[in-house]
């Protein structure tokens, strides 16, 4: 099973510190973290001819114009994008979804309270329904679902992450509005855990991600307080609903010992310190063993 980094960023843009002095511009010749950042998304596949996309962001069609393996052809309007896998109703995930509307036969995957809320407060399918005649896959947390050809296909698990509704609606807190990803490769026996977001590490959480062979993790903040002492905002990274790397209990810590091969993190935000090669937080990950996504990153599972 492939799969690319399409997006590494919480955000997208630029790394906070850049600047347009004589000093940065040389800086950014040599540092790839100061090249402009892509919405956090990744492209699966099990036979690397039908590609799923996790997660489908404002930047989509850059994202799908960076990876050749996406590019559309040779027949009219064909594609080797089979589908989109989402892990919450948030906009940075789907409002992507409206710039793939020349895909036809696409398929989504995303838990029920995303699909409801893609039928109403934010409603994609409606307004699309003259444009594509898209299927819809419902995941849920108690039953593994299969996805791909019936020759190859990888077995994906949704793992509860987080109630917090998006901001754009009011709907119920009750329910679980953000998953995590076990991506299975039946083949290898390997699997990869994609948990974009994460607010807490609970029992069954630790418990997906010490079985998987890799992780790919939120990191979007690198402390607590990291906005708050910038000025732009008063929410502190738990409040926005991310675990930070750094500290007690943050995920640097918690994960440090966890049996995984690879270690990734990724949804960074552009004020994470982590995105400046050599800086002290950087070298302090390396050392813990994690690595940093960047964009057009492979990994093969």
């Amino acid at each position: 099973m492939r799969i690319r980094v399409l997006g590494s960023a919480a955000g997208g843009g630029f790394p906070q510190w850049n600047c347009a002095c004589e000093n940065c511009r040389e800086v950014r010749k040599e540092n790839d973290a100061f090249h402009p950042l892509l919405q956090s998304s990744l492209a699966v596949s099990a036979n690397e001819k039908d590609w799923y996309l996790i997660n489908a962001g404002p930047d989509v069609h850059q994202q799908i114009e960076s990876f050749p393996a996406l590019h559309a052809g040779p027949g009219i309007r064909e594609t080797p994008l089979a589908g989109v896998i989402l892990t919450d109703a948030e906009l940075d995930h789907t409002i992507g979804l409206l710039s793939l509307r020349e895909g036809s036969c696409l398929s989504i995957y995303g838990t029920e309270m995303v699909r409801k809320t893609l039928h109403s407060t934010f409603p994609v399918f409606p307004m699309l329904e003259n444009y594509c005649s898209w299927e819809w896959e419902s995941l849920s947390p108690e039953f593994p679902h299969r996805i791909g050809t019936a020759e190859e296909t990888m077995i994906v698990e949704t793992v509860p992450v987080s109630r917090k509704p998006p901001l754009y609606t009011k709907s119920n807190k009750d329910d679980i509005w953000e998953v995590g990803l076990i991506l299975h490769n039946e083949k290898s026996g390997k699997c990869l855990a994609y948990f974009p977001t994460l607010e807490e590490i609970t029992p069954v959480i630790e418990a997906s991600l010490k079985k998987a062979d890799i992780l790919m993790v939120d990191g979007t903040f690198w402390s607590e307080d990291e906005l708050v002492e910038m000025g732009a905002t008063m929410r502190d990274a738990r409040n926005m609903g991310h675990l930070p790397i750094s500290g007690g209990g943050g995920t640097a810590e918690k994960l440090a010992t966890f049996p995984a091969e690879r270690k990734i993190l990724i949804h960074i935000n552009n004020s994470n310190p982590i995105l400046k090669m050599g800086s002290r937080e950087r070298i302090t990950l390396e050392r813990l063993g994690f690595e940093v996504a960047f964009d057009g990153m492979e990994v093969e599972v």
